[in-house]
């Protein structure tokens, strides 16, 4: 059984600008006017920082689990649904690469699988999500799922886009 998480070390930039961004949302309402349009935008970015926030603990604490069955996606805090992603209700794979280069020399992949269950998703900050693709792609195959030219694609570079430590 494999174990895939994802690390602080890949977080911390998403937790930084939630944080800075929230400390000086706060820091800026206390110099505007209640009633003023600019308070309210502020409160609003506020709210929409402190998400960011909790989603990044949130997925902090997402764990995926492989066998040669499936892959299971569980929190350690108990508070989402725990989902079973048996390889044989498998039913769509995509991996899809997000670019934020124009020339598309950096940016992540997103790798979503569908099933009998509900959907997987996880993206390439995942330790370990080229052995998560290799499997996905590989029950895919052999269940006769047809996978997108895209996600053909994506999968057979996935070693030179991938994060330099998810390559271990």
């Amino acid at each position: 059984m494999t174990r895939l998480y994802y690390p602080l070390s890949r977080l911390w930039p998403d937790y930084l600008r939630a944080g800075i961004g929230f400390a000086i949302c706060l820091g800026l309402l206390l110099f505007a006017e209640p009633q003023s349009v600019i308070f309210v935008l502020l409160v609003g970015l506020s709210l929409l920082l402190a998400w960011l926030g909790a989603v990044t603990a949130w997925r902090q604490q997402i764990e995926i689990t492989l066998d040669a069955s499936g892959a299971a996606r569980s929190d350690r805090w108990g508070l989402g649904r725990q989902l079973v992603m048996p390889w044989s209700d498998l039913r769509k794979v995509t991996l899809r690469y997000f670019s934020t280069r124009r020339d598309r020399s950096e940016g992540w992949l997103q790798l979503t699988i569908e099933g009998e269950n509900g959907i997987l998703r996880a993206d390439s900050d995942l330790i370990g999500f080229p052995i998560l693709v290799e499997q996905a792609v590989a029950a895919a195959t052999a269940r006769g799922v047809v996978l997108s030219e895209a996600t053909r694609l994506n999968a057979a570079r996935l070693p030179a886009i991938a994060p330099k430590d998810a390559r271990r």
